[in-house]
């Protein structure tokens, strides 16, 4: 026995009626007559499972057996690959006892089986919940950033208004610069031409 497997309690009075009622909910391949019976080839245990937790099952492994090999086969496939990941495992007692059909054997799996489906929802809510917590928590980190980013990305702009301001008077001065070495020229050139005329006597 592993650390996982666990014999399945007893059941009370109360315990089996709840069951009996549980598994009336759930749609089977075929009509519960005997549940002892029934169950004894694992592939309603099966469908239960399939039922709640679909992923976890691939039906298609499961086939309806009279032989005590295939029965066998069936349940030790749903305790290695279907209960294993749900968390526990039956022990090999249990098992034969099903497949021997004693009574309220299958009863107190469907109870250990009721319980475990329970909790793995419980937990694959509980970690939806928590993704979605972090994923809020990432947006919200997100946004604070893109917060902090958009003071940056405005004082960027500036800069760069800035810079186009300085370039766009570094072009004018230049141009001014010209202009007034043009004017000196052309002063320089009248009062040349002023003083000829001085020269030549014509006021």
């Amino acid at each position: 026995m592993t650390n996982r497997d666990m014999d399945a309690p007893p059941l009370n009075e109360d315990e089996l009626n709840e069951i009996y009622n549980w598994v009336d909910t759930i749609p089977l391949s075929r009509p519960k007559r005997h549940i002892g019976r029934d169950f004894a080839d694992g592939v309603l245990m099966a469908e239960i499972v399939q039922h709640y937790i679909p992923r976890i099952v691939d039906i298609h492994n499961y086939s309806l057996a009279h032989s005590v090999q295939q029965k066998q086969y069936n349940w030790n496939t749903l305790n290695t690959k279907v209960f294993r990941k749900m968390g526990f495992q039956i022990t090999q007692k249990d098992i034969d006892a099903v497949i021997s059909v004693v009574p309220e054997a299958v009863e107190r799996i469907l109870k250990v089986v009721q319980v475990k489906i329970s909790m793995y929802l419980d937990n694959k809510e509980q970690n939806q919940i928590h993704q979605q917590e972090k994923s809020v928590e990432v947006q919200q980190n997100q946004n604070k950033v893109s917060n902090k980013q958009a003071p940056n990305n405005k004082s960027n702009e500036k800069d760069l208004i800035i810079q186009d301001q300085k370039e766009t008077i570094e072009i004018l001065e230049l141009k001014i610069q010209k202009l007034e070495q043009l004017v000196k020229l052309k002063d320089s050139k009248i009062q040349q031409l002023m003083q000829k005329l001085q020269q030549a006597g014509i006021k």
